[in-house]
This record gives structure tokens, sequence and C-alpha cells, in this order.
């Protein structure tokens, strides 16, 4: 035998009520109503009381008794419809008056509908279906306009990470270029005024350009790069890296920026290690790391590179006993266009910031992963954990 409940239409999609009356056997009459139907139902007593479950449980409709002490009906609704959070659960006001002043007050006042006592099974159900939907489009409103909110956010802070972006490439891009122009102006003078400069005086000023137009083609491709991953249009090669020689090469290829950052490279590796990787990336990856360390670690004398194992995987570490990253910004320093002031007074910023935004990315990109943490007794220590291969 199939029960009112089961062959309900709306016992499929069971909604909560709420049912506020001071009568104690209205009270009951509703609620075993309601949950015939099929629906949740919670009942109080008083105005006071209502509000209460109200704020707490969010019914789909509340069913509501004009004529209360202490609290009525009406000062229920203008107390939910003085709170933001609960104006939108609809209300439907049944009263033992039903003139037109009561009903017009209580519409007025909020209600969705009105029905005067004694109930009509067949309207209450028809008028509950009606504040079911009603609540539902609510619901589904609020849903799009918090969407709407919070896509309107997303285009704000893209435009202000835009215009960010636009200010620090400008300023950044500046600085090689105005070394490149200042070198290349220098030259042209000496040579307009028949002046011939040494080989060594020659050779610095090329240096010079080089070294700026090496710093802002390394900006360029990070951009560059870093569009490309996050679209999925850059793919590894992967082939076997000996990581612990790539270690002793890099050591060596950037000894003259380090001696003259007043650093020494230390590189502490036990034995030939391999690693199933792109060879450009990593060694972009432990470059970008190695850049900033010799730029940003405010007090460092020695930037050690490691490699290890770790089960199956490799673990390459960058550390230096520098100040360190304060930990509240661990999380954040790989995100894109983030920098960290490498001074108090915020005078040095970490480039365009998206030095690390590319180690991260390209950690992805090689199926491992990066992090930083606080090296111990001091200082930074960057983890790249990278696919190993046999040895």
């Amino acid at each position: 035998m199939t029960s009112p409940a089961e062959s309900s239409p709306s016992a499929a999609a069971p909604r909560s009520v709420l049912v506020v009356d001071d009568n104690a056997l209205n009270r009951q009459m509703l609620s075993d109503f309601v949950e015939m139907l099929g629906h949740e139902c919670r009942d109080a007593d008083n105005g006071a009381s209502a509000l209460e479950i109200i704020r707490s449980w969010r019914p789909d409709t509340v069913l509501l008794d004009n004529q209360m002490p202490e609290m009525s009906g009406i000062e229920v609704l203008q107390a939910l419809a003085d709170d933001e959070e609960l104006r939108h659960i609809p209300v439907i006001m049944i009263s033992g008056k039903d003139d037109l002043g009561t009903v017009t007050e209580a519409l007025e006042a909020g209600a969705v509908d009105f029905m005067g006592k004694p109930f009509n099974p067949a309207i209450l159900k028809a008028r509950l279906t009606s504040s079911f939907e009603r609540k539902a489009l609510r619901d589904r409103e609020r849903e799009l306009l918090h969407t709407l909110e919070k896509s309107y956010q997303d285009l704000r802070q893209a435009e202000a990470g835009r215009d960010a972006l636009t200010h620090m490439i400008v300023h950044d891009l500046g600085n090689p270029l105005a070394v490149i122009k200042m070198n290349a102006e220098m030259l042209d003078m000496t040579a307009a005024m028949g002046i011939a400069p040494t080989a060594e005086a020659l050779h610095q000023r090329v240096g010079y350009i080089t070294s700026a137009s090496s710093s802002m083609d390394t900006m360029i491709r990070s951009m560059l790069d870093v569009s490309k991953m996050e679209s999925g249009q850059l793919e590894p090669s992967l082939t076997a890296v000996d990581i612990t020689a790539l270690l002793n090469e890099l050591q060596t290829r950037f000894a003259p920026i380090s001696e003259d950052a007043g650093m020494a490279i230390r590189v502490e590796a036990d034995e030939t290690i391999t690693a199933s990787t792109d060879q450009v990336l990593i060694e972009r990856m432990i470059g970008n790391l190695l850049s900033n360390a010799f730029k940003y670690a405010e007090g460092a004398s020695e930037v050690v590179l490691s490699v290890g194992r770790d089960a199956s995987d490799i673990v390459v570490g960058v550390s230096d006993n520098g100040r360190g990253i304060p930990e509240e910004v661990h999380d954040r320093i790989f995100d894109k266009f983030y920098q960290v002031e490498s001074r108090e007074d915020g005078a040095a910023r970490a480039g365009v910031g998206l030095g690390l935004a590319f180690c991260r990315m390209a950690a992805d990109v090689l199926g491992g992963s990066i992090r930083v943490e606080t090296n111990q007794p001091n200082g930074t220590r960057f983890v790249i954990t990278l696919p190993g291969v046999s040895p």
C-alpha cells in the first residue's frame, strides 16, 4: 500500500518547514500535515524562538501565526526583512483574522502568502508548493548574484594585475635598456671624438651591453614560457639528466656572478644521480633560484646546491644562509606577479615576479614539485622534487 507521502509529487524533493504558533493543537496539526507531505518539520511556540531556529536552520518556508503574545507574526516578518541573510526565506502568514486589513499588513511586511484559520489542506499544499518554488528561485538568484559578484571581483583583480604587470615590465625592462643605451652612446661618443677605446674598456662596455641584453632576454622568455605553460603548449623533452654533473656545471657558470654578490657556491652530492627530466627546464629552474639568492638573499655568504634521493624521487635543494623569507608568505611566493620585498624599506623587488612562478609551473610540467622552507639555522631552502631513473 502506498502512503500519502510516497504518492505526493513533492515527496521526491523533501523540503524544510518551520511551523510557528502559540497554540499547541494548531502546531501539531500543521506539523503532522507537513510531515505527511514528506517534508521535514520543526516548530516554535513564539516569535523569538522562531527567529533563533530560522537563523540556525534556514528552512525553505515558514508557516507563521500572526497573533502571538510578546512578539507578533508581523514583528517576526519585520525582523526577517531587516536581516539580509534571512529576508529571502518565504513566509506564509496564517491567522484567524482574514480581513483585508490583516492580509494587506502581512503582505506589506514581507509575507509571500496568507491563509485563514482553519486551514484548507488542499490550498495549504498548493501554497507550500508555490512557496518552495519561490524559495528555489530566490536561492538561484542569490547564487547567480554571488557568482556575478565573484566574477566582478576577479575581473577587477585581473585588471589590477594587468596594470601592475604593465608598470613592472616597463620599469624592469627599462633598467637593462638604459644600461644598453648608455654604453652604446658612450661608444658612439668616443668614436665621434676620434678617441679609440682600449681593448679592456671596449670589452667592459660590450660586457655591460651583453649582460643587460641577457637580463632582458631572460625576463621576456620567462613571460612567454609562463604563458605557454598556462595554456598547455609547452611540452617537456624528457631525457636522462645527470643532476650531479649539472650542479657542478652551474657552480662554474655562476661563479663570476656569485663573486660579485660576495657569495660562494658549494655543491653537496655524494653520488652521481640521474633524473628523467627536461635539461633546459631544470637548468632554468635552478638558475632562477641561484639568481634570486644572489640578488635578494640579504646577508647570505653561501649558496648550497644539493642533490639526493627520497625513495624513488630525486630531491634538488638550493639553500642560502641569508635573512630568509617570512614564513607567512611561503605559500604565496610561487604566485605569478607576487613579489617579496627584499629589504624592509621595500626598495628592491624580484623582477616582474615571474621567476618563481616559472619554477612552480616547470615543476608541474616535469611531473615534480617545488616548495620553500626555512633553512636551519637561518636562510631559505628551495626544494625541487623530480621523478628519478636508475643511475
